[in-house]
């Protein structure tokens, strides 16, 4: 018999249960490495993504990005700023449903890559699992280069899992400050290409207003179907203080502990969630990452049993011992299956008054910091995602 409190349930860092030499008793679970905070600044493989259901209505987003020698602070923006761009989609429904969110990463015009490869790299494919697009960004560096943006397209054409069906946005972001026309790949076939497959492409010229104009970045979006911006990309985009921060801050980290590593991947996952917590403060986004943390789109199915469960990536019971944390493996289905729900429970408790905390910092900002400006990296994306979702079927959310 399962002995568990509601308060229990809800605390959810240790797990008393009495029911024989099966259980496990709360020090074991509290002191198993997948079951305690994670270590910072650990390493490990890529995490694979889970398949994603079908029919499910789903946002892809392919970012192209330049890596040669002049654009490290396009990456800074990048890394800083892709919390932000992430929160802007919170919310998003297609006919009542949440679209499953799915990033991807290419870099391209760096020498350190090989000339027969166009010197591209497909950094991370499609993935829902937002931190290891972090870890992704964070490893790249600059150097370089010859710029075949084209070419770029192309390749995350060929490459990526696009899907198809009703409730999918395609689309892809190229940023960049050269010529667009560079490279083996006409910049007409690439984006007729992309336009015929049902992805709309979107550019980003790093210069001042009407700098890329004269050099193809704002036709090629614009016979793709998709928008033009140009943005100061060696500005350092942060938002201003907020009463709110450093309580968000502290959700943020202390949420990490409803995450439960499981498989080969569960000890890197945790590992690389506190690894990205640490990059997003060294470079002043830890409150805008906090608060993605109570979103839907930050989902960690491929490791964390909580995540996995919920959506149907792991079967509690059909899932081997060897998978779970020491801690766990004494535990039956429906024992296992308590504390999971307890995990969530706690989670969901967290995320609640974080969703709280984040519509009080909205409002703050909206009185004394005004609309983020469209010059930055995230500005640009959020303004040419929202009109291309709602273009394609989707409601926002409007702060």
């Amino acid at each position: 018999m399962l002995l568990a409190s509601t308060a229990c349930l809800l605390a959810a860092v240790a797990w008393p249960i009495a029911t024989g030499s099966r259980a496990r008793d709360p020090e074991a679970i509290a002191a198993d490495p997948q079951l305690a905070a994670p270590n910072p600044g650990g390493s490990g493989p890529a995490m694979p993504s889970p398949p994603p259901s079908q029919g499910a209505p789903t946002i892809q987003i392919a970012l192209l990005l330049d890596t040669s020698s002049s654009m490290d602070g396009l990456i800074d923006q990048a890394r800083s700023r892709l919390w932000s761009v992430v929160n802007a989609l919170d919310g998003a429904t297609f006919h009542g449903a949440t679209p499953r969110l799915e990033v991807a990463i290419y870099e391209y015009g760096n020498d350190g890559i090989a000339f027969a490869n166009g010197h591209i790299r497909q950094v991370v494919g499609f993935t829902p699992e937002l931190d290891r697009v972090s870890q992704a960004l964070f490893a790249l560096s600059t150097n370089g280069g010859s710029e075949f943006a084209p070419q770029a397209i192309t390749r995350s054409l060929d490459e990526l899992a696009w899907r198809d069906g009703e409730g999918v946005l395609r689309m892809v972001y190229v940023a960049g400050n050269e010529e667009f026309q560079q490279g083996p790949v006409a910049w007409t076939d690439a984006v007729d290409r992309a336009r015929a497959r049902g992805v709309v492409v979107n550019s980003i010229y790093c210069g001042p207003d009407g700098a890329g104009d004269d050099v193809g970045w704002a036709q090629a979006a614009t016979r793709a179907g998709g928008r033009h911006f140009n943005i100061d990309h060696n500005t350092r985009a942060v938002d201003p203080p907020t009463p709110y921060d450093d309580e968000i801050g502290r959700l943020g980290v202390a949420i990490n502990g409803t995450y439960v590593g499981y498989g080969n991947e569960g000890a890197h996952g945790l590992e690389n969630q506190t690894e990205q917590d640490s990059n997003s403060v060294a470079v002043g986004s830890a409150v805008v990452r906090g608060l993605s943390k109570s979103m839907a789109n930050y989902r960690n199915p491929s490791w964390d049993l909580v995540d996995g469960v919920a959506e149907g990536v792991v079967d509690l019971q059909t899932i081997v011992p060897d998978a779970l944390p020491e801690a766990l493996r004494g535990l039956d289905a429906a024992e296992l299956a308590a504390f999971v729900a307890s995990r969530r429970a706690e989670r969901a408790a967290i995320a609640a008054r974080l969703t709280q905390l984040r519509e009080q910092r909205d409002g703050f900002l909206r009185q004394h910091a005004g609309d983020t400006p469209s010059n930055s990296l995230d500005g640009a994306m959020i303004e040419g995602m929202a009109a291309q979702a709602e273009a394609a079927g989707f409601t926002m959310r409007h702060s």
